[in-house]
């Protein structure tokens, strides 16, 4: 049987306070400790801390990378050399974060910007599990702001988990997959 698929959507960005970092990393390793499949955009930033604490648990990290992604070089920040699998997508961004909320079973979201924010839309309209991670900074702490009722609109499709912890993100992603 093959093992369960746990999206983390997160940014590139590498200006982004230690305690973040440390916070991706645990959600990396905790997710591998537990025997999931990691899925990430493959970029730098938060997707490499993820993706180091999947490789030091052991587990397996892998990343979509977008066209542009799959042509830098090892010695660029984006570059990501902690991830296990590298699926060379030859599309966009956008045409890459649809693989990877479509390859995942629950998604996590990590502080974020406008293309976390796109792939939480899909996970929606794909009626994915989606768990918000509050407190890591960026969209996952507006999210509950945008969305109050947990919902992102009429439909009431997937109500988005809202939790304050690694931890807590990982029995979310348990729950969900109803383990």
């Amino acid at each position: 049987m093959a093992r369960p698929q746990v999206g983390v959507l997160t940014t590139y960005e590498e200006r982004v306070p230690d305690h973040i970092r440390r916070m991706a990393y645990e959600l990396g390793f905790e997710l591998a400790r537990k025997g999931y499949v990691v899925i990430t955009g493959g970029d730098g930033g938060l997707m490499k801390d993820v993706a180091k604490g999947v490789q030091d648990a052991g587990g397996i990290a892998v990343g979509i990378l977008s066209y542009e992604l799959a042509q830098v070089p090892e010695d660029h920040p984006y570059h990501n050399p902690y991830l296990t699998v590298e699926v060379r997508a030859e599309m966009s961004y956008e045409g890459r974060s649809s693989i990877v909320v479509a390859s995942s079973d629950v998604v996590v979201v990590l502080a974020g910007g406008c293309g976390t924010l796109v792939e939480v839309a899909m996970a929606y309209n794909m009626r994915k599990p989606i768990v918000v991670l509050e407190g890591s900074g960026l969209l996952a702490d507006r999210l509950r702001q945008m969305f109050p009722d947990g919902y992102l609109d009429h439909r009431r499709m997937v109500k988005l988990r809202f939790v304050r912890s690694v931890q807590e993100a990982v029995e979310a992603v348990e729950e969900a997959l109803g383990r």
